[in-house]
């Protein structure tokens, strides 16, 4: 009789810690964990982030950069961005939470290879930037697609859509922002 009473509390024990534990595929869950992330977001210490979230919301213009490869062939890349500081190319449009591999390109004329890189991005409405780079965190010689350029491969994902801000940070200070739709 004390092993069925014991298998019984036992079952009843364990079958009532299956049902409170969230699963997954749980609408409800999923919805509140995007809430969670965007109250976090919507968090911010740093007063130099606070300005950069109220400033302008602008879409950042896109254009065309033409290289030469090693090979001699030219080709050419639709960039957003600024033509003299920082831009970046990939599949576009920017698709939420879908890591995509975008390439940067660096116009700026000091030497910046091996320095520290850093970006964040703020969805518009928020005040706390999320950290949206994987990959490299350096601009380096070897990932140049031509001669003359300066380059950083690295994978992006933003978790939601909307408009967002990307803050580049180069060693340790805010270099550039760039204003994107994320679909």
């Amino acid at each position: 009789m004390k092993k069925h009473m014991l298998f019984l509390s036992l079952f009843l024990t364990v079958g009532t810690l299956n049902a409170c534990t969230s699963n997954p595929n749980d609408k409800t869950s999923n919805e509140w964990k995007e809430s969670k992330e965007e109250n976090e977001v919507r968090e911010s210490t740093n007063e130099d982030e606070k300005t950069t979230a109220e400033d302008d919301w602008d879409l950042s213009s896109t254009f065309h950069y033409s290289v030469e490869y090693e090979s001699g062939e030219e080709g050419s890349y639709e960039i957003v961005g600024n033509k003299d500081t920082v831009g970046f190319t990939g599949p576009f449009p920017i698709i939420a939470k879908d890591s995509q591999k975008y390439f940067w390109f660096y116009f700026g004329k000091e030497n910046i290879y091996n320095k520290p890189v850093e970006v964040k991005a703020i969805k518009k409405g928020t005040k706390k930037p999320v950290n949206i780079l994987s990959g490299p965190s350096t601009f380096f010689e070897d990932a140049a697609v031509s001669p003359d350029s300066v380059n950083m491969p690295s994978t992006l994902t933003f978790p939601s859509a909307g408009i967002w801000k990307i803050l580049m940070y180069m060693d340790g200070e805010l270099y550039e922002k760039i204003v994107v739709e994320v679909v």
